[in-house]
């Protein structure tokens, strides 16, 4: 089944109006990142960054 996307608002529309009825919140909240997630982000981030400076070095010394 090829699914396209509706060329029409009324097309949105009713797409968004067949969600509502079937109960499916077209528009959920945003979740705020956890603790975890931020904590696994940063600790990524400063071992990328400590890996390219180290990279870095290593071919200029």
């Amino acid at each position: 089944m090829d699914i396209r996307p509706p060329e029409t608002i009324e097309e949105e529309l009713e797409i968004i109006s067949q969600a509502l009825e079937a109960g499916i919140d077209p528009f959920p909240p945003k979740k705020e990142p956890t603790r975890w997630v931020k904590l696994a982000l940063g600790w990524f981030m400063i071992i990328m960054m400590v890996s390219w400076v180290s990279q870095l070095l290593f071919q200029y010394v």
